[in-house]
C-alpha cells in the first residue's frame, strides 16, 4: 500500500504529565521520518490550549500536523466503568480504543503510538506492512506471567498494545471498539492491563505477527549487549518501547538505551527543562538496579571482565 507523499498517520494519548515525553518522541519521529508527511491524531487530557497549540506549532515547523480530539459523550454513553477522579480505572484508560470513530473516516490505516516510546527508524517500513487479512499488527508482549484471570490459555499468541497498525476500515466493520466494551463489561477490573487485555480477548491470536525491531521491549534486548555494539544493533530498529515502571527520565531505568531519550530531548523545545523526575525505588528495586548496572559494566568494559575473571580463577585456587 505505497502512498504517493509517504503519507502516515499516527495516534497518540497522553496526559499533562506526558507533555515533555511528547516533545521528546516527536523530536524522534520527526527526525528519522522527515521524508513523510506526518499527521498525528492526539487525545491529551489536562492538557491547556497553550500547551497543545505549542506542540501544534513545533509540527507544523516539521511539515507535519496534530489535531486534537475530545472524547464526547455520544461515545461514552455506555462506557462500562465508572469514569470518576480517583477510581482504579477510568475512561482515559481506554482511550486508544475510540480513535477509529474519531478520525476521518477516510483514513483506513493507523499507528497507534505509545508515548514512553523513541522512533529510531523509518515508519513507512510498518506502516506499509502487509496485515495478511487481520485487522491489527502487533508485536507478541516480551514479558507476560499466566492469565488464568482473563482465561487466556496462550501467551504466544498475547500481543502489548503500546505500537499497532490497524486497519481503520476493517476495525470499523467489524465494530472492534464495541467488542471491547462488552468484554470490559464482562471482565471489569480483572484486566490488569485494561485495553491490552480487551483486545487480546477480541482477536485471540487472529493479529498480525510483526518483527520485534516495531516495538522493542526491554526483554527483547539482549542482556550481554555492549555499548559498543549499540549503534550495528540499532540500526534496523524503528521503535523503542520503554515499558515498564521506570522510564528513561527516571535515574533508576533499567533499559540499555535509555541515553537516547537524553539525546532527542537535548533536541526538542524542552532541552532547558530537567531531565529526571523523582520516583521512590524500594530497597528491592534498588538491589535489582545495582546488578543490572553492574552487568552494564561487565559487558561495556572488556578489561573489567577479564580482571574478573582472573580474580575469580586466583581465588579459587
Amino acid at each position: 500500500m505505497k502512498k504517493t507523499e509517504s503519507d502516515i498517520h499516527i495516534a497518540i494519548a497522553f496526559d499533562e504529565g506526558y507533555v515533555i515525553p511528547v516533545y521528546v518522541f516527536l523530536t524522534s519521529l520527526f527526525a528519522n521520518n522527515s521524508a513523510c508527511k506526518i499527521t498525528v491524531h492526539a487525545i491529551a487530557t489536562g492538557v491547556s490550549h497553550s500547551e497543545k497549540e505549542g506542540l501544534q506549532q513545533f509540527a507544523f515547523k516539521h511539515n507535519a500536523q496534530i489535531i486534537f480530539y475530545t472524547i464526547g459523550p455520544e461515545l461514552t454513553a455506555n462506557f462500562p466503568l465508572p469514569d470518576r477522579p480517583g477510581a482504579y480505572i477510568t475512561l482515559a484508560t481506554y482511550y486508544r480504543l475510540f480513535f477509529p470513530q474519531l478520525i476521518d473516516q477516510n483514513i483506513s490505516r493507523l499507528i497507534y503510538i505509545d508515548v514512553d516510546t523513541l522512533i529510531v527508524g523509518d515508519l513507512i517500513t510498518l506502516y506499509d506492512s502487509l496485515l495478511g487479512g487481520k485487522v491489527i499488527a502487533a508485536v507478541k508482549e516480551a514479558e507476560m506471567e499466566p492469565r488464568p484471570d482473563i482465561d487466556f490459555a496462550n501467551l504466544n499468541d498475547y500481543f502489548n498494545a503500546g505500537v499497532l497498525l490497524i486497519d481503520l476500515l476493517e476495525w470499523r466493520a467489524q465494530d472492534i471498539t464495541k467488542q471491547a466494551l462488552d468484554i470490559i463489561t464482562t471482565y471489569g477490573e480483572r484486566l490488569k492491563y485494561h485495553d491490552q487485555d480487551a483486545l487480546n480477548l477480541v482477536f485471540r491470536g487472529s493479529w498480525q505477527r510483526v518483527d520485534n525491531r516495531f516495538n522493542l521491549m526491554k526483554a527483547y534486548i539482549p542482556h550481554d549487549l555492549p555499548r559498543r555494539a549499540f549503534d550495528n544493533y540499532l540500526h534496523d530498529k524503528v521503535i523503542i518501547h520503554y515499558n515498564g515502571a521506570l522510564k528513561p527520565w527516571h535515574r533508576a531505568c533499567e533499559n540499555k538505551f535509555r541515553y537516547l531519550y537524553s539525546k532527542y530531548l537535548l533536541q526538542s523545545p524542552m532541552a532547558s527543562n530537567k531531565h529526571y523526575v523523582k520516583k521512590k525505588i524500594t530497597m528491592q528495586g534498588a538491589r535489582r538496579l545495582i546488578f543490572i548496572r553492574t552487568l552494564e559494566i561487565y559487558f561495556n568494559y572488556p578489561e573489567v571482565a577479564r580482571f574478573w575473571r582472573n580474580f575469580k580463577r586466583l581465588a579459587s585456587r
